[in-house]
C-alpha cells in the first residue's frame, strides 16, 4: 500500500536536524516527523484534560490545603500519616 506524498519546504537548518534525528534512531525522517506529531498530539490531550481537571477542582470550591506554609506543611504531614496508615500500619 503506497501512501500519497507531499513534497514540504523546510528551512536548511530544520532539515539537517531532521535528518541527523532520523539517522540516529535510524529510521526514515517521515517517520521521525511521524512521531513528533503524536507526541505533539498526545501532549495536547494531556494539556486539555489538565485544563479541565484544574476547572473542575475550581468549580467544586478547590483544595483548600492551608493558608500559611506552616498549615500548609501540617496538613502534608496529615496526608501522608493517613496514607502510611492506609497502606502499612496493619503490618506493625
Amino acid at each position: 500500500m503506497s501512501a500519497t506524498t507531499i513534497p514540504v519546504q523546510l528551512p536548511a537548518e530544520v532539515y539537517t536536524k531532521l535528518t541527523q534525528l532520523a539517522a540516529e534512531e535510524q529510521v526514515d525522517p517521515a517517520e521521525v516527523v511521524s512521531r513528533l506529531i503524536d507526541a505533539a498530539t498526545q501532549h495536547r490531550v494531556w494539556l486539555r484534560n489538565l485544563s479541565a481537571l484544574r476547572e473542575q477542582i475550581q468549580r467544586d470550591g478547590g483544595i483548600h490545603v492551608g493558608d500559611s506554609r506552616e498549615e500548609v506543611v501540617e496538613r502534608m504531614r496529615q496526608t501522608r500519616q493517613e496514607i502510611f496508615d492506609a497502606e502499612y500500619a496493619h503490618l506493625y
